[in-house]
C-alpha cells in the first residue's frame, strides 16, 4: 500500500537556479545556489535557509525560489517581497525568525497573521509565507499551495474515509471560489493540513521503515497531483 508513497516522493523534483534572479548581481554573496530539484538538494536547501536564516538575503532566495516555476512573474513577486520588506519595521532577519517561532511553537491564525504581517504582505495571500515554517521545521510543518489544495479538494473523501479516527483534510475556500491563490480564508484548510501530514508522516514511517517528515508528505503530494497538463492526478496515493 505504501508503495505509491514511496514512489512520489522518490519521483519529487523541483529544480531552481537562484541566479537566474535578474537583479541577483546586488546580492554577490547570495543568488549563486543551483537546487537540482530532487528531495536530497532540497533537504540541503533548507538547512541551508536554517543556517543563516538570521540574515536577510536568505529570506529573499526562499521567495524565489518559491516563485521560480512561474517564469513571468517570478522576478517581479521577489523585487516586491524585498522593497515592502525594506519598508517594514520587521526588516532583519532576527525579527522574521522570531515571528517564525511563534508561530511555530503555537500555530494560531494570530500569530501566522503577525508573521506573515511582518513579511509585508499587504494582500491576504498565505501560501509563500506558509513556505517559510516548512523551512524552519521541516518535521512538523509542509509548505501548502494551489497544487496541494487541488490534490486534498479532490481525494480528501477516499482519505478521510480510511482514517475516520485521525486527523481530518478539509477543502480549501480556494476550491470553491474561483480563486487564483490561496488567502487567509483558506486558514483552516492550512491548520488541517498540517496536522494531517504530520499524522502521515507518522504511519508512512511506520509502513516504510523510512523517516517521513511532514513536508516529506507534502512533496509526495505535489508530484502526486502533476504538472500542468497532465491528467490529475498523475500518480494516485493509496489511502494508508
Amino acid at each position: 500500500m505504501p508503495e505509491s508513497w514511496l514512489r512520489a516522493l522518490n519521483d519529487y523534483y523541483y529544480p531552481v537556479n537562484l541566479n537566474h534572479y535578474w537583479n541577483a548581481n546586488r546580492y554577490p554573496d547570495y543568488f549563486n545556489r543551483i537546487i537540482s530539484g530532487n528531495r536530497v538538494s532540497t533537504i540541503e536547501f533548507e538547512a541551508y535557509f536554517r543556517g543563516n536564516c538570521q540574515k536577510i538575503e536568505v529570506w529573499y532566495e526562499v521567495v524565489f525560489w518559491k516563485m521560480y516555476s512561474q517564469s513571468g512573474r517570478r522576478d517581479e513577486i521577489t523585487l516586491n517581497f524585498i522593497k515592502n520588506i525594506s519598508t517594514n519595521s520587521a526588516s532583519s532577519g532576527e525579527m522574521l525568525h522570531s515571528y517564525l517561532q511563534q508561530f511555530i511553537r503555537s500555530p494560531s491564525i494570530g500569530n501566522f497573521e503577525k508573521f506573515r504581517k511582518s513579511l509585508g504582505f499587504r494582500s491576504n495571500v498565505i501560501a509563500t509565507a506558509a513556505t517559510f515554517p516548512a523551512f524552519l521545521n521541516p518535521e512538523m510543518f509542509p509548505m501548502v499551495d494551489t497544487r496541494v489544495a487541488k490534490w486534498v479538494n479532490s481525494q480528501l473523501r477516499i482519505h478521510n474515509q480510511r482514517n475516520r479516527n485521525g486527523p481530518q483534510l478539509v477543502p480549501s475556500v480556494f476550491g470553491r471560489t474561483g480563486a487564483t491563490v490561496l488567502t487567509m480564508n483558506d486558514f483552516d484548510f492550512y491548520i488541517h493540513w498540517i496536522e494531517w501530514t504530520r499524522h502521515m508522516a507518522t504511519k508512512l514511517a511506520e509502513s516504510t521503515g523510512v523517516h517521513w517528515r511532514a513536508r516529506d508528505v507534502e512533496m509526495a503530494v505535489f508530484t502526486a497531483w502533476g504538472d500542468r497538463g497532465c491528467k490529475h492526478p498523475f500518480l494516485k496515493l493509496n489511502p494508508i
